[in-house]
């Protein structure tokens, strides 16, 4: 019986075994790496195919989605890479599906909104945790405001970070599924949280893997800042293809040896 007034997300059902189980349709696929990146910046995902040769896996189908997912080599560690769709939910879908095939530690990593002034456009977010402030983690866990991140992974991401002599910082990451609902109001009350930064993805994707059992590491970068009076698309850090490439490489080279 459903309590009068509460949302229904926030009925969290903790039976682990759901109607349909990933196993239902994702299998162990021969050859696939135990470790993979998943990433939504396509120009860089592209530029490492490349460069390392890529070998296409297999095609992760739905609907109106069709991902390839490739396998690259680093130093002889085989890692799989899959340029991720936009949005909690269907992001949370690809990671069920590369765990169903065989994955155990994934790194995920993409662009975000800066929410503080001291932080510039290109900043590295490596985040201590993530507000969910998304629909997809409340069927994985009970509802609280974060979700931590693994700090051992982060550390890996940290010091590939560092290797690759890219600006980082930590604090917490916000997600959220509205990207035309991020108001003043709501920007400065994640600030106030400890929020830097905001996204769509994260935190549903970081309690999918806690609930799976897997190790996840997550970072993004800011591409423009939303604490100003306007937001001001000048701003935006989207197609800078070489930075983007410099950090989705620095994200292969932690994944390889986290």
């Amino acid at each position: 019986m459903a309590e009068p007034g509460v949302a229904p997300i926030l009925e969290f059902d903790p039976d682990r075994e759901a109607i349909i189980e990933p196993s239902s349709w994702f299998q162990p696929v021969d050859g696939m790496p135990r470790r993979a990146v998943m990433t939504w910046m396509r120009d860089a995902h592209d530029t490492l195919l490349t460069e390392y040769a890529a070998v296409e896996l297999l095609r992760f189908e739905l609907e109106s989605t069709d991902s390839p997912v490739w396998r690259i080599n680093v130093d002889d560690t085989p890692i799989a890479i899959v340029l991720a769709p936009v949005g909690a939910a269907a992001s949370a879908v690809l990671l069920e599906a590369l765990i169903g095939f065989g994955c155990d530690t994934v790194i995920t990593v993409g662009s975000s909104g800066g929410l503080v002034p001291h932080l510039p456009p290109g900043t590295v977010v490596v985040p201590e945790d993530i507000i969910r402030d998304e629909g997809t983690s409340y069927h994985y866990a009970p509802a609280q405001r974060v979700v931590r991140v693994d700090p051992a992974m982060q550390d890996h991401l940290r010091t590939s970070l560092t290797a690759a002599d890219l600006t980082q910082t930590a604090g917490s990451l916000w997600t959220t599924d509205a990207f035309f609902r991020e108001t003043a109001a709501r920007v400065e009350r994640r600030v106030a949280e400890g929020a830097v930064a905001v996204d769509m993805e994260a935190s549903a994707l970081a309690t999918v893997a806690d609930f799976r059992g897997i190790r996840s590491g997550h970072a993004v970068y800011m591409a423009d800042t939303l604490h100003g009076d306007a937001w001001d698309p000048r701003q935006l850090i989207s197609r800078d293809t070489p930075f983007r490439t410099r950090l989705l490489q620095a994200a292969v080279v932690a994944c390889a040896t986290a």
